[in-house]
């Protein structure tokens, strides 16, 4: 064999083994999901009360060690216990606590919640210092899929249910509330990895990497998925994971909030 013929061989092992080490292997998948952080955005098809709602990114936030940025990212759910798999094997971990810790939302049209008609936010009460908005989650490990795991393989399903207390505010995230109140959002049989999905916020420690070697207790729902009151008022909350933006959506979502307040301002001077 000659030294050429040496150097490709070498050099083809070299790029399979990164790429299997790059690949997640579900073969390899634990039965443990740690307690962390679950990032998400809100989609189409949000709404309170009948009125549709988009999702105000935080920007940052902080987990305790402080500051970080944290994408698209609108709502934060704290998982405060780890679930575990009876007998390492396939079932249903015992149920676990949740807080949702973060919730920020506006309204895509001028509506009038009480306080005149206007663009209204939706922020939690715990961030004046009201209740928190707790709950629980069932997770469900399923047995491994055959085959060469998907880039997000999938590792079973996961019910929730949240007591979101939330305040509707006029005109900005700290505007007066016009009211207050309590949604029970529930959502059932979703899937969920444990490998994040393209452009993720990852945050080691956070939502990622929490036994500090690899994503093998990670926690990540798989698209976007659902959680509704059914009222009164009816609530619809559609969330996927919190994504990396780029800086062009970055700039286009602010352009339509900045337009959306302004046509607001706008309607609310014609009126008086």
């Amino acid at each position: 064999m000659s030294v050429r013929m040496v150097r490709r061989a070498l050099l083809l092992g070299l790029v399979g083994a990164i790429v299997a080490l790059a690949s997640p292997s579900v073969s390899r998948a634990s039965f443990i999901v740690n307690s962390g952080f679950d990032l998400f955005q809100t989609g189409p098809g949000t709404s309170v009360g009948g009125v549709p709602f988009t999702g105000v990114p935080l920007g940052t936030f902080n987990f305790g060690s402080g500051s970080v940025p944290v994408g698209t990212t609108d709502t934060i759910v704290h998982r405060l216990d780890a679930a575990v798999s009876p007998g390492g094997v396939p079932g249903v971990a015992p149920p676990i606590r949740l807080e949702m810790v973060a919730l920020q939302l506006m309204s895509t049209i001028p509506t009038n919640f009480g306080l005149g008609v206007g663009f209204y936010f939706v922020t939690l009460q715990s961030a004046r210092g009201g209740p928190a908005s707790t709950g629980s989650m069932t997770i469900t490990f399923g047995p491994e899929p055959a085959g060469p795991p998907p880039p997000q393989p999938l590792h079973g399903t996961f019910d929730s249910a949240i007591n979101v207390a939330y305040d509707i505010r006029l005109g900005s995230l700290t505007g007066p509330i016009a009211l207050s109140n309590v949604a029970a959002l529930t959502s059932t049989g979703v899937p969920w990895s444990h490998f994040p999905p393209p452009l993720a916020v990852e945050i080691p420690g956070v939502n990622t990497f929490f036994n500090q070697t690899n994503r093998l207790t990670d926690f990540f729902p798989v698209g976007a998925f659902s959680e509704q009151h059914p009222g009164p008022p009816a609530t619809i909350h559609q969330v996927t994971t919190g994504s990396i933006p780029e800086p062009s959506s970055v700039l286009l979502a602010m352009a339509g909030i900045v337009s959306l307040l302004g046509f607001g301002l706008v309607r609310r001077v014609r009126a008086a």
